[in-house]
């Protein structure tokens, strides 16, 4: 089954086409990373997914619905959360809200349900032992396994993550990968992932989109993983280089994409 299709979307914004002429399905239990410079259109590619924005025309459909009639099976984890860190919520607190919020509860008193979803939410992204400590104590790693935890607590068929590594030192990047490649193995979730270094992701990737503005590549790495591809977006500095069964993508100095034969 199709987890989401797009067929000559484009995209507005202030009246103004952000992107356009976007063309692609991805199928249910596959990986989706979403590569592009700054102000290529990934963010906004991925709100109109969520369907958190909705201006747009062509043809989108998750699960074969409209984005806005379907919230109750995807999560969407923004780059930066909302949550305001001088309030002292513990973490199973802050998973609760998924829960709530699928439900319509007001954040009173966690019924008793909800608290067991989400302490086994923190136990799948390897944090059963910071449940009870607060929000704003724990280190940039653990903040976003925590939102992880909370998107998955409603069971999603979808999850959109928004730059999930940015900001995160080598060894936090390590841990989120690992969790990410955990919910693709154990729970076999669709996933869009919005990323400016695909390198960390590569085992979990089995599609790639190049955007800039307009979509540029689609496909497999293999497929799309070229030094012309590459080059329509980042420049001629870039490269495509594979080393046995192994691609690798230089951007630049800095980032590289590591993928092989599946």
């Amino acid at each position: 089954m199709e987890a989401v299709s797009a067929e000559k979307l484009n995209i507005y914004y202030n009246g103004e086409r952000a992107v356009e002429d976007v063309t692609f399905t991805l199928k249910e239990g596959e990986t989706l990373l979403l590569l592009g410079p700054n102000g290529a259109g990934k963010t906004t590619l991925l709100r109109v997914i969520a369907g958190i924005h909705q201006n747009y025309d062509g043809k989108l459909s998750i699960f074969g619905k409209e984005p806005d009639k379907v919230r109750d099976i995807l999560s969407y984890v923004p780059q930066s959360h909302t949550l305001n860190e001088r309030v002292p919520l513990k973490s199973i607190e802050v998973v609760s809200m998924g829960g709530l919020y699928r439900k319509g509860f007001v954040h009173t008193k966690i019924p008793r349900e909800i608290k067991k979803d989400a302490k086994e939410a923190l136990e799948f992204v390897g944090l059963a032992d910071v449940k009870d400590k607060a929000f704003n104590e724990l280190s940039g790693g653990q903040k976003q396994r925590v939102l992880l935890a909370r998107a998955l607590i409603s069971h999603p068929r979808l999850l959109l993550l928004d730059e999930p590594l940015s900001a995160l030192d080598p060894s936090a990047r390590a841990e989120v990968t690992g969790i990410l490649g955990k919910i693709k193995r154990e729970k076999g979730i669709s996933m869009i992932i919005t990323t400016h270094d695909i390198n960390p992701l590569a085992e979990v990737g089995d599609k790639i989109m190049l955007l800039n503005r307009k979509l540029v590549a689609y496909g497999s790495p293999e497929e799309v993983l070229k030094d012309d591809t590459i080059a329509r977006v980042y420049g001629p500095q870039s490269k495509a280089l594979r080393v046995g069964k192994r691609i690798y993508c230089i951007i630049g100095d800095a980032h590289f994409f590591k993928g092989g034969k599946r």
